[in-house]
């Protein structure tokens, strides 16, 4: 046993008792120039592929992507709590443990300078980390073009017929469901065993589309979905764990299509649009009710939100033709909304914003919207998958209206921490 010891001295640690802080700034002189290059090497490997997208299709989302970032999902789907957030709490609290425990003001400057020289290769590290895992998903090429979608600029009565079907289908979806004492849909048998039926969904749409199938996810609830809920997310993927995570603040016409959204994701579709729409699919075609009206009810209110943007009376036609269940459910993903809504949710939909840009997605967080093209465009492949239109004429024009583009946007949506679809609140 070693020697004890004694007195003040005692109270200061040894070299072998570094805390947080020395052990990120014991690092080598060249280190933040490895990290330079490191980081550099990996804007040029997006730059690269962003020009091959069909190579990034089949050596990387098809190839690589399944067995390294796809297996993640595999092992961790095992825990009933998200293992990224954990680690990110426990790294976030060993560091606060570390700030406050700086030696003297004569030896912090010098420490925090071998910190900052650490922070370059570290986070360099970690961003080729997220490209290898996930983030190369950006490059791959759009899921239209594998899917053989004719996205195209559309007509507005297009976008009426659209919106019209989608808000009809919500309605009938809606007939029938459980409801809490205010009226709102619940859930059957709860959120967390809906969570763990999301995967349902997708065995369906794998005999559609087999590039969904793979390792089977299942959704996380976050432990600080308050936290999320103040930044205005409602979900996130986790590419360094392959966990898909839902804010569980979210009421429940939301949660099913939230959860399927991050299921999208971590099937290696990275672009919003793409997320929304073949989170869309997968819940139409669940097997559960709960699951098949969130989704037909998010996808009505991005198509009535798209033809709000171009027309406002035709917007508010297809508004009035909601059923009062639907109404009631809207009015509660409205007031959670605005409940949080505040500085923090606004920074985080402007870092979101930043974030979207630099991985290529040029209209940011817009690009959620652009959800729309893709239900036009397999409207057009597949009438039958939808129900037919009723008669419907806008107000506007008749039938030659301006063309309806890919810049179709929906106001208040952010986050791959992903926001609630946004709402036509007059």
């Amino acid at each position: 046993m070693g020697s004890i010891e004694v007195g003040s001295e005692a109270l200061r640690p040894t070299r072998t008792e570094l805390d947080g802080l020395e052990i990120l700034s014991r690092v080598r002189p060249g280190a933040p120039i490895v990290g330079l290059l490191l980081v550099v090497g990996g804007l040029g490997l997006q730059w690269v592929l962003a020009r091959s997208p069909e190579l990034v299709e089949r050596v990387f989302a098809r190839g690589l992507y399944p067995l390294l970032g796809g297996r993640l999902g595999c092992l961790t789907r095992l825990l009933p709590i998200s293992l990224g957030e954990c680690i990110v709490l426990v790294l976030a609290g060993w560091l606060a443990v570390a700030f406050w425990r700086l030696a003297p003001a004569r030896e912090r400057r010098p420490r925090l300078r071998r910190l900052r020289r650490a922070a370059l290769p570290v986070a360099a590290a970690l961003y080729l980390a997220f490209l290898l895992l996930w983030g190369l998903n950006y490059q791959r090429q759009p899921f239209a073009v594998s899917a053989r979608l004719d996205v195209r600029p559309s007509r507005i009565d297009e976008l009426a017929a659209l919106g019209a079907i989608l808000v009809d289908e919500a309605n009938q979806a809606r007939e029938g469901l459980p409801e809490d004492g205010a009226g709102i849909m619940r859930l059957a048998d709860g959120r967390l065993h809906a969570l763990a039926r999301t995967e349902a969904g997708f065995r369906e749409a794998a005999s559609l589309y087999p590039v969904l199938a793979g390792c089977p996810a299942r959704p996380k609830p976050l432990l600080t979905s308050i936290v999320f809920s103040w930044l205005g997310v409602t979900g996130i993927y986790f590419p360094f764990t392959g966990e898909p995570n839902v804010n569980m603040t979210l009421p429940d016409p939301e949660l099913p299509f939230a959860a399927a959204h991050e299921i999208v994701h971590q099937r290696g579709f990275a672009r919003e649009d793409e997320a929304n729409y073949l989170g869309y699919l997968a819940c139409r075609l669940h097997p559960d009710p709960g699951f098949r009206y969130s989704g037909r009810l998010a996808a009505s209110v991005y198509a009535v939100n798209a033809l709000t943007a171009l027309d406002r009376k035709a917007g508010d036609r297809l508004e009035a033709g909601r059923s009062p269940g639907t109404r009631r459910d809207l009015a509660a993903l409205l007031a959670w909304a605005e409940r949080y809504r505040g500085p923090a949710e606004r920074v985080s939909q402007r870092v979101n914003d930043a974030y979207l840009r630099s991985q290529g997605e040029a209209q940011g967080v817009r690009s959620y919207g652009r959800v729309v093209d893709l239900l036009l465009a397999e409207r057009r492949a597949r009438p039958s998958s939808v129900c037919p239109p009723r008669p419907w004429t806008p107000s506007s024009a008749q039938g030659d209206g301006p063309p309806v583009g890919h810049d179709l946007t929906c106001r208040g949506i952010g986050y791959t921490l992903e926001r609630c679809p946004c709402l036509h609140d007059g």
